[in-house]
């Protein structure tokens, strides 16, 4: 994986936005519940590609998926075979179950680059790949534009472990990793790393605070 997502990261950086956004998790969680008339509109504008998607719809779309009832938080049976899949070289059942996965999860990242990968090397239609590619850049531009990864609280917010590594790797052009830390009070996970030209500094902040409070509430 950590190959070929160094083939996008220089179309990342390009998209990637200097000036950050504010991110509220309870204006989203609120419009998931109780604007859901709203948020499927928003989403359909994702689903559909719409040239004028803009970053909030791509954020209220990636971190609305975590108030819904389809988040898992981290990987179910269908990822972990997906990630068995792609070790193995087996493009077509690749395909397959990014395709599976995007069905209830839109937004996952893991999925979206393999079926990118996949429908590539199968010689899909164009438009279908560039699909996969749209909405897979568009994700990691949003997180990036909502914080800079610098400290707790400007950190690049994910909503699945597995994201961190899209932005490390696909974004950042890391090629070393020393450690990772969960800091408790900020609810960040800390990444050091031997700085790169794209991040000079050696920590990088990812709150994961929606993965831990979902997986608070299943071990309940």
């Amino acid at each position: 994986m950590r190959k070929f997502i160094m083939l996008v990261a220089i179309f990342a950086a390009i998209m990637t936005a200097s000036a950050q956004t504010q991110l509220d998790y309870k204006t989203i969680k609120d419009i998931v519940d109780n604007e859901k008339e709203y948020y499927n509109d928003i989403l359909r504008v994702y689903l559909n590609d719409d040239p004028m998607i803009r970053v909030d719809d791509y954020a209220l779309v990636y971190y609305g998926h975590s108030f819904t009832p389809d988040y898992k938080g981290a990987n179910d049976e269908n990822e972990e075979a997906l990630k068995n899949h792609a070790a193995a070289g087996d493009m077509l059942k690749q395909y397959e179950t990014a395709k599976k996965i995007l069905e209830y999860n839109p937004v996952s990242l893991n999925a979206l680059f393999y079926a990118w990968r996949a429908a590539d090397e199968l010689i899909k239609p164009e438009e279908e790949t560039q699909s996969y590619v749209k909405k897979y850049l568009g994700l990691l531009n949003m997180i990036t534009t909502m914080g800079d990864g610098k400290n707790s609280t400007t950190p690049y917010r994910v909503i699945t472990p597995d994201d961190q590594d899209h932005i490390l790797y696909g974004v950042l052009n890391v090629n070393n990793i020393v450690s990772r830390n969960l800091e408790t009070e900020s609810l960040c996970n800390i990444v050091t790393i031997e700085p790169t030209e794209k991040f000079q500094s050696r920590k990088v902040f990812f709150d994961v605070s929606r993965y831990l409070s979902h997986t608070a509430k299943e071990n309940k």
